[in-house]
């Protein structure tokens, strides 16, 4: 072939090439790497300072982006998702403080995650769920102060963990639990885990960690397995190998009684008690209202006891420890009401975590005040029943006469009509002849209504003869 022939068609082919392939960012350089499907993979490197944010115009079929070096402090939500291929993403070395959750979208073939050497505190942990194939997770030279339990849930298929020269003084008992490290037989993989240049305090929430360092065959591979505490000040710059520690025990609460019915100002004792190692403390906490059995009775009180704030520390209760790994607590309720009722929770708390056991209280009988404005009411219904109920005597009936009223408005004192009885008036006919010639005589019936007596003394009533 003629050599300048040659060079057109390897001129035309390499412009074929870079017409199909998306141009490199600026600030950036591209690799391209030949494949034998004739597809181009490539690889972006970013190391400019003057770079402050993450390329928008990355070409999508970059395997790996290293992004190192720059002056880039936050990671938006997607901000490699125009990369579905990518495989290796190094973010070492920046000014990164700040991941967002959905940092990692649309990389769910993403395998090696390096963010070495940031000024990151935290980790968006729950962000790992975009990348369910990640192998190599790199936290190296952060400022991590902790490590949450739920880390543990997206980190099962990570095989090289690195969080060295950190912040951290201790590690969840979820995570240490994770893997199976003691038996390699059983174990379908080995863990590579770097802990070294940590602040640890050695107490026993690294009881497993040591064990596993001092473990002559594992599956569990330290990068530096010369390990040294930092705290309690007595195991100061000791190694791990040499220090013992008893495993922590998350607390076990049990309480004298589960319900307690008790009556209306009475004393009522609650008490509980904890153990685990270390020693649990205790705290009483009022989480829920009474079920209140007497409404009725309540409606004065019903107010107070929805503005009362729930749930809430209990104060004045007694706590005392018997020995190392047992404690009790007690709480009186001294002349109980219907607003000391409800449900009170006994929390015990030590380093292994937290438990709680509930115990509920009905307060049962009906107030003093309640009660007599009952029987009141009763005997003033009884009353009003009886007066409608009562029948006029057929013998002599009271007819009652309604009189003006006064002057001030109110009622006069109404008189008293007696009329003879149907059974007299023979009698009374058969006696007037007796008594034509006695002068007219006067009949006084006094007033027995004490409240009319300053209006009249007595009701005259004359019969004329």
């Amino acid at each position: 072939m003629h050599p300048v022939l040659y060079a057109d068609l390897t001129l035309c082919f390499v412009l074929v090439i870079c017409a199909q392939s998306p141009p490199c960012p600026s600030l950036c350089t591209c690799v391209l790497h030949d494949r034998s499907d004739s597809k181009g993979l490539r690889t972006v490197l970013c190391k400019n300072p003057a770079l402050t944010a993450i390329p928008i115009d990355l070409p999508s079929n970059t395997v790996k982006f290293r992004l190192e070096r720059t002056s880039v402090s936050r990671i938006f939500r997607g901000a490699f998702s125009a990369m579905p291929e990518l495989l290796y993403l190094w973010l070492t070395y920046n000014s990164i403080t700040v991941l967002h959750p959905r940092s990692f979208t649309n990389l769910s073939s993403l395998h090696e995650l390096r963010l070495d050497g940031n000024l990151l505190s935290t980790f968006p942990w729950e962000g790992l769920r975009d990348v369910p194939r990640l192998r190599t997770l790199g936290l190296h030279n952060n400022r991590l102060a902790r490590i949450p339990p739920l880390a543990a849930r997206y980190l099962g298929n990570v095989t090289y963990l690195d969080l060295s020269s950190n912040r951290l003084s201790t590690l969840p008992n979820d995570l240490t639990a994770l893997w199976p490290f003691s038996d390699t037989t059983q174990s379908q993989r080995s863990l590579v885990l770097g802990l070294q240049d940590n602040p640890w305090m050695c107490d026993c929430r690294l009881s497993t960690l040591l064990d596993i360092s001092k473990a002559p065959e594992s599956s569990l591979v330290l990068l530096d397995r010369f390990l040294t505490c930092s705290e309690p000040p007595g195991l100061a710059g000791v190694p791990f190998q040499s220090v013992e520690l008893t495993r922590c025990r998350r607390p076990y609460v049990v309480t004298s009684a589960t319900k307690i019915t008790a009556l209306l100002g009475s004393n009522v004792l609650l008490r509980c008690d904890a153990t685990g190692h270390p020693t649990p403390t205790i705290m009483w906490i009022k989480s829920a209202r009474p079920n209140l059995y007497y409404q009725a009775c309540c409606k004065q009180m019903q107010n107070s006891m929805d503005t009362e704030r729930l749930p809430r520390k209990l104060s004045g209760y007694l706590q005392e420890s018997p020995r190392v790994g047992i404690r009790w607590s007690a709480v009186s309720l001294n002349g109980i009401s219907y607003r000391d009722a409800g449900e009170y929770r006994c929390r015990a708390q030590n380093m292994a975590g937290i438990s709680e056991a509930i115990v509920s209280l009905n307060v049962v009988g009906i107030m003093a005040e309640y009660a007599n404005s009952k029987n009141t009411d009763q005997r003033q219904t009884v009353a009003k029943s009886d007066f409608s109920q009562r029948k006029p005597n057929q013998k002599s009936k009271a007819i009652l006469s309604l009189l003006p009223r006064n002057m001030t408005g109110q009622p006069s004192l109404p008189k008293r009509v007696m009329k003879i009885p149907k059974a007299s008036r023979d009698k009374i006919k058969r006696d007037r002849t007796a008594v034509q010639n006695l002068p007219q005589r006067h009949f006084l019936i006094s007033s027995e209504n004490p409240l009319h007596k300053k209006q009249t003394s007595h009701i005259s009533m004359s019969m004329n003869t």
